[in-house]
């Protein structure tokens, strides 16, 4: 046994006896400053973090998303009533390509 790690004897352990570093092991940090939660003493209660304002491009970008799930979920429904009424299973008038295009441009607006 070398350096007082591992077993005594692999005798009987049904193991070579060489022993390896656990490369998952991680140690415990030793913070070299305070948690951020407590900041100073002079500092008013209540005004830790500020809340970020949102960047405004993102909001326009989940603005813009929502309408354009909205349009294909309108483009799919008349596209799925134009096969019903073409198989005969339900009543009513073909909407043709150009008038879906139109509705759709509608509800981008």
């Amino acid at each position: 046994m070398s350096s007082n790690v591992g077993l005594s004897t692999p005798r009987g352990s049904g193991t070579s006896g060489y022993v390896q570093r656990n490369w998952a092991f991680m140690k415990p940090r030793s913070a070299p400053y305070p948690p951020p939660s407590s900041r100073r003493d002079d500092d008013e209660p209540g005004k830790g973090f500020r809340q970020r304002q949102p960047d405004r491009k993102i909001l326009e970008h989940d603005r813009r998303r929502e309408v354009e799930v909205r349009v294909l979920e309108e483009r799919e429904r008349l596209e799925d009533e134009n096969e019903r009424v073409e198989d005969g299973k339900s009543e009513g008038q073909v909407v043709s390509e150009e008038e879906i295009e139109t509705r759709c441009e509608e509800l981008r607006e």
